[in-house]
């Protein structure tokens, strides 16, 4: 396929919106679930967890969609916040770096966000394990930014508007991109910042995990235009 197709095919739309709200000692795990359609399919950028299930379910039947619609979940790692959800696509192939593979098989013991039996339940699904920078589908490539966790991905996608990175955490929030220091960093090889760095070289358009999307502009400045909304009901 020419890269004028690939252009063409490559649609994304955010679900539902990551969020960086916390509380003291605490933080709502909400990240952001991205749809992309290419080549016929249809693939979901990580799948969220049980905070945000009735969010994505919602955002699916908005678009009349079903999880059955669903053909392709790529994990951008296997912290709890983005791959909980994944029982809700029990046909769908799942896609995850061979190297996060290879460490949830026994996370760090004071690893805060990878549920310890989150390889039992990733055994269960079609899982394609991926290494190095992979196209997936046509215009929509996969390639590593370990450091968040050691396995870490992110995706590129073609446009015509520029490329479009959907960083997940490896860019979590505007304030990392903007002062290019990590936070939360599982990597005992210390990877993060060059991973962030190459996030913001790649992308014109930077969707975080949790942060509105960000623009990069020519001169360096990263500017956004949405602001985070969180409806907060006491009970």
């Amino acid at each position: 396929m020419s890269e004028d197709a690939a252009v063409e095919s490559v649609r994304y739309d955010i679900l539902v919106p990551g969020s960086s709200l916390a509380m003291e000692g605490c933080f709502l795990g909400i990240s952001t679930i991205v749809l992309i359609e290419a080549g016929g399919k249809r693939a979901l950028f990580d799948c969220g967890h049980f905070t945000t299930r009735r969010l994505l379910l919602a955002a699916l039947r908005e678009r009349s969609l079903a999880p059955s619609d669903i053909d392709i979940v790529i994990l951008s790692h296997a912290h709890f916040d983005h791959a909980l959800n994944i029982d809700l696509f029990p046909d769908a192939q799942v896609y995850l770096s061979q190297e996060e593979w290879d460490y949830i098989q026994a996370p760090f013991p004071d690893d805060p966000a990878t549920p310890p039996y989150i390889a039992d339940i990733l055994r269960k699904t079609s899982l394609v394990l991926i290494e190095g920078e992979v196209e997936i589908l046509p215009g929509v490539t996969a390639f590593p930014t370990p450091g968040h966790s050691p396995g870490h991905m992110s995706l590129e996608l073609v446009s015509s508007a520029g490329a479009v990175v959907l960083a997940a955490d490896a860019v979590k929030t505007a304030r990392e991109a903007l002062s290019g220091i990590p936070d939360m960093e599982i990597d005992p090889k210390q990877r993060a910042a060059a991973s962030l760095q190459e996030v913001l070289r790649r992308g014109r358009t930077i969707v975080p995990g949790h942060f509105p999307p960000l623009t990069r502009h020519d001169d360096g400045r990263i500017t956004w235009s949405e602001i985070q909304v969180a409806q907060l009901l006491l009970r």
